[in-house]
């Protein structure tokens, strides 16, 4: 159970590191802690669960330049297929409310 343990004690660091820098870059400090605790945590999940997927042994995909990869476990990069772009029009700009 020690690695449950060391993955939150890393959100937390995250999330804490997020909030800090958060709150002095932004204009509202309540709002820029708030929006950088939970990138910090974010951020910190993302790193862990992509080390935690390596340790398994099996293909990881990813996605470049609208092309869809399989990385396997030697580093060996293989071409799936190319995606299809998004039909989504989403605003540069979100309003938190």
């Amino acid at each position: 159970m020690k690695s449950a343990d060391t993955s939150i004690d890393k959100l937390i660091a995250g999330g804490i590191l997020g909030a800090a820098l958060g709150a002095l870059l932004s204009k509202d400090k309540e709002d820029g802690a708030v929006i950088g605790a939970l990138l910090g945590a974010g951020i910190a999940a993302t790193a862990k669960a992509s080390e935690e997927a390596k340790k398994t042994n099996i293909p990881q995909l990813i996605e470049e330049n609208g092309n869809l990869y399989e990385i396997s476990i030697t580093g060996e990069k293989r071409f799936i297929k190319t995606l299809n772009k998004s039909a989504n029009n989403l605003p540069e700009q979100f309003k938190l409310t």
